[in-house]
């Protein structure tokens, strides 16, 4: 899953525009709740399912932060299970 960002990031000459979300979460993805702190676990959890660095997800602008934490809610959600099966 793709989200277009309506507040593109620069860093350094590169423009990240969108993030590229994995179609499901994993076991490892979960230990972003480790972390202390309710907005840092959101920005583990995204940076993980994003394969981005923390750093970027910290530079998203709130709307596109909002925007990233309802997709990342919604694959670790108990229904996302039965969608989104990973094979070995």
């Amino acid at each position: 899953m793709k989200l277009k960002l309506k507040y593109p990031i620069l860093i350094g000459k590169t423009t990240i525009e969108e993030l590229t979300f994995r179609d499901y979460a994993t076991a490892d993805d979960l230990l972003a709740f480790d972390e202390r702190g309710a907005n840092q676990q959101t920005i583990k959890l995204i940076a993980n399912l994003t394969g981005s660095d923390d750093a970027l997800i910290k530079k998203l602008h709130v709307s596109d932060y909002r925007k990233a934490d309802s997709i990342a809610s919604d694959l670790i959600r108990p229904e996302a299970d039965e969608k989104n099966v990973v094979e070995s």
